[in-house]
């Protein structure tokens, strides 16, 4: 038989070849993992040549690991077996790592469950206002641990450089709701007594205030992977017999990176501002 058409499929027949559906060949055209092999200038249509089913079959069989697509993309387009194993070590790697993680948080789950006692109780305390060296920036959630330990390294070089002694644990304040952005807006401070000019080499550092404020306070023992845990139990006290007040919410950070290398001896402090008459 003649071929007609020298291997090419249009993308519907090509979906039914290879089992992917069209919402994902076009996903992966604009990935830049399984490229069209002819796009009609003027339609827009795409076509495959049948040889691609061997590639559409690689990249369903990763995906179906997980892989994500850059690592897809590298493994196609090197057609390399050593590629192909480092990628796959590496999230082989990472998959035992989030079951670490899943496994971890099952348990502290269930610690929670049936030692609930356990548990550090709320307490409200009076804040007095300070005044701070603070550093501000736009940060997101993967990026607050480096952030915060650099912010926390230049505040007290600054300080130490200024002849300013700290008059209490560095801490940060966050928004009052988190944002629909994936990143949040930030401010790290060092609390100072009587604020003194800064140098000129001082950066992106300000003199900034924390203000008075009546707080709920619960403290976080341990790492900051389950300090949501921590949120939680304070946001249900806060619900339960307070008012919020609005204001940012405080992280002081007692024990943390700079003191210990032991992660099971953090401790955090999380300030929630609520109303004067909350009790």
């Amino acid at each position: 038989m003649t071929p007609v058409n020298d291997g090419l499929m249009t993308i519907g027949t090509f979906s039914r070849a290879s089992l992917l559906s069209i919402k994902a060949l076009r996903a992966y055209h604009e990935a830049g993992i399984l490229v069209p092999a002819r796009v009609d200038p003027a339609t827009g249509y795409r076509s495959y040549h049948a040889g691609q089913l061997t590639d559409a079959a690689v990249i369903q069989r990763l995906r179906a690991l997980d892989l994500p697509l850059d690592r897809v993309r590298e493994v196609v387009r090197a057609r390399d077996p050593e590629v192909t194993r480092r990628v796959l070590a590496a999230h082989a790697a990472a998959m035992r790592a989030r079951l670490d993680d899943v496994t971890r948080i099952v348990g502290e789950l269930q610690e929670g469950v049936d030692r609930p006692g356990d548990h550090t109780p709320v307490h409200v305390r009076d804040e007095v206002g300070t005044h701070t060296l603070a550093l501000r920036s736009v940060v997101r959630e993967d990026e607050f641990s480096d952030f915060l330990g650099a912010a926390n390294a230049a505040l007290t070089a600054l300080a130490a450089r200024a002849g300013v002694a700290p008059t209490g644990p560095f801490g940060a304040l966050y928004p009052p709701e988190v944002a629909d952005e994936d990143a949040e807006r930030v401010e790290a401070y060092l609390p100072i007594g009587t604020p003194a000019p800064l140098p000129d080499d001082r950066g992106d550092i300000v003199l900034s205030e924390v203000p008075a404020a009546r707080v709920a306070v619960l403290v976080h023992a341990g790492d900051y992977e389950s300090l949501g845990d921590t949120y939680r139990r304070l946001g249900t006290w806060v619900a339960h017999n307070a008012r919020p007040a609005g204001g940012p919410v405080r992280e002081i950070y007692l024990v943390s990176f700079d003191q210990t290398d032991d992660l099971s001896r953090f401790r955090t402090e999380i300030h929630w501002p609520i109303h004067e008459e909350s009790t």
